[in-house]
């Protein structure tokens, strides 16, 4: 190897060695903003917004997500009435009964909103309610301590808080029964939304926008998607009176064809 060649290489090693010393004590070499416990600089909602909070696909997910939830409870309250006053029920109503007792639309809805921001935590190496030290790659996330609470991450903090809004409306919901009237859906659905355009006032990472657009957009879908396994479908709805059918049938049949076997065989 050249004397030249042998120093550049020398120096490299040292200087990378003396890199590596320091490391953890340093702050992020790069720019992300939602790793971070707080920004440099609080973001403020810019003029350009590129992913709206609330977007059209979330809006619709959680309309769906509401009137399902309404629809529900007005046929377990109607099955619950056929039950307590001694009336036959139909498979369609056991189904509903049975959906009310194991589940409901607010826990499923919690499980799959916290569910999805730790997801992120997880894919973003976001820290999140972490007691230990979370050593990253060039710097460190303190430990928590009595003091300055929990060090999180900024994409986690403000995901997380938006969701935790919005599972106390929904759970204040459920306190109360569900929504039965489209005026109480209306008014849930408006107070979930509300919740996500007030979190995006002091937001202008389309990143993080998109991120809170996902979470709440697939809580909605999943829950949905969960209670319709458990809830009747159409053909649960039809049943066959199986002694008017009989009733009914036509009196006079004419007798089926008989077919000889043995004259057919022999011509």
């Amino acid at each position: 190897m050249k004397k030249s060649t042998m120093l550049a290489f020398t120096a490299a090693v040292l200087m990378s060695a003396a890199s590596l010393t320091g490391h953890a004590a340093s702050a992020p070499t790069y720019d992300d903003t939602l790793i971070v416990k707080n920004p440099v600089m609080t973001p403020q909602l810019g003029s350009v917004v590129l992913v709206p909070v609330a977007s059209p696909q979330t809006v619709a997910a959680v309309h769906d997500y509401v009137k399902a939830w309404q629809n529900a409870e007005i046929n377990i309250a109607k099955a619950k009435v056929k039950r307590d006053n001694h009336e036959q029920l139909t498979k369609a109503d056991v189904k509903w009964l049975h959906s009310y007792d194991k589940h409901n639309y607010a826990d499923y809805f919690r499980t799959h909103s916290i569910g999805r921001v730790h997801g992120q935590e997880v894919f973003m190496n976001w820290n999140g309610e972490n007691r230990n030290k979370n050593e990253y790659e060039y710097f460190d996330m303190p430990k928590y301590n009595e003091q300055d609470g929990f060090t999180n991450s900024y994409g986690y903090n403000v995901l997380r808080s938006m969701v935790d809004q919005i599972n106390a409306v929904i759970q204040e919901q459920k306190k109360i029964g569900g929504p039965m009237t489209d005026e109480e859906s209306q008014a849930l659905e408006d107070a979930i939304l509300d919740i996500m355009a007030h979190e995006q006032e002091h937001v202008n990472n389309d990143e993080l926008r998109h991120y809170m657009n996902d979470t709440i957009w697939f809580a909605s879908k999943q829950t949905v998607k969960n209670k319709a396994s458990e809830e009747p479908t159409v053909g649960d709805d039809h049943e066959v009176d199986l002694r008017a059918a009989i009733a009914k049938a036509p009196v006079n049949q004419p007798e089926s064809r008989k077919v000889n076997l043995r004259d057919a065989i022999s011509r």
